[in-house]
């Protein structure tokens, strides 16, 4: 991504980078460490960093800030899927 803000790309490590982009996607802290083989706690720690960092004051928020200073895109694949179609009102 070209358009990412220099300072945000500088402060978060690459591994705060990838749990920020699965919190994006949907992904618990207990999901993301059974995907990154890592303790579920780390994976907490990694997103408080990323909160600290970014100064965001939740989950939703930090993932906000980070779509609008392009450190993620927006072509995210989600982990949930509906079994059934939703009606249409």
């Amino acid at each position: 991504m070209d358009d990412v803000d220099p300072d945000l790309e500088r402060w978060l490590t690459q591994r705060e980078v990838e749990v920020l982009k699965r919190i994006a996607m949907g992904q618990s802290a207990k999901e993301i460490a059974q995907k990154l083989k890592i303790a579920p706690r780390t994976v907490e720690r990694h997103i408080g960093r990323v909160r600290l960092k970014t100064r965001t004051r939740n989950r939703s928020h930090m993932v906000a800030y980070a779509l609008s200073k392009g450190l993620i895109g927006c072509t995210l694949t989600f982990s949930f899927y509906v079994e059934a179609p939703l009606p249409i009102f």
